[in-house]
C-alpha cells in the first residue's frame, strides 16, 4: 500500500472518529434544558414573599399573571429578584412590565427578572438568583 494511500486511511478515520465524539457530545437525551424569555406589558402580581436562611441565603419572588390574557388562559408565573433593592419597590396588587427568562429543564421552570418597569413608566433593572 503506498504512502498516499496510508494518508488518506488515517485522515478518513481521523474525521470518523471526531464526528462519533462531536456527536455524542451534543446529545442531552432527556435532561435538556430549555431557554424561555417572556415579556409582559400587564404583569399583575398577586404574591409578594421572600425567605430568608440567615448567613446562608436569602430568596426574594412575586408571583403573578399576564393581566392583558383572558381569565381562562391566565397562567400564574413565580419571578425571583436577586436585587433586594428592585424588590422592594415591587407592590402587590399593582401591574408591571415584566421581562422574565428561564433556563431549566421542562416541568421545572424557574422564572428570573431581567427587566421591570414601573407603572409610572421608570425602568429598573435585576437579575434572578
Amino acid at each position: 500500500m503506498s504512502n498516499k494511500r496510508k494518508v488518506i486511511f488515517a485522515l478518513v478515520g481521523l474525521i470518523i472518529i471526531t464526528s462519533i465524539f462531536i456527536y455524542s457530545g451534543n446529545r442531552q437525551g432527556n435532561n435538556q434544558l430549555i431557554n424561555s424569555h417572556h415579556t409582559f406589558g400587564d404583569f399583575y402580581v398577586v404574591e409578594k414573599e421572600h425567605h430568608i436562611e440567615p448567613g446562608e441565603y436569602m430568596e426574594m419572588w412575586v408571583v403573578g399573571y399576564n393581566g392583558a390574557e383572558k381569565e381562562e388562559n391566565r397562567e400564574n408565573y413565580k419571578v425571583y429578584f436577586k436585587d433586594a433593592n428592585v424588590y422592594n419597590l415591587i407592590e402587590k396588587d399593582q401591574s408591571y412590565m415584566f421581562s422574565i427568562s428561564s433556563i431549566s429543564e421542562e416541568g421545572k421552570e424557574r422564572y428570573y427578572l431581567d427587566v421591570i418597569s414601573s407603572p409610572n413608566g421608570t425602568q429598573l433593572r435585576g437579575e434572578g438568583r
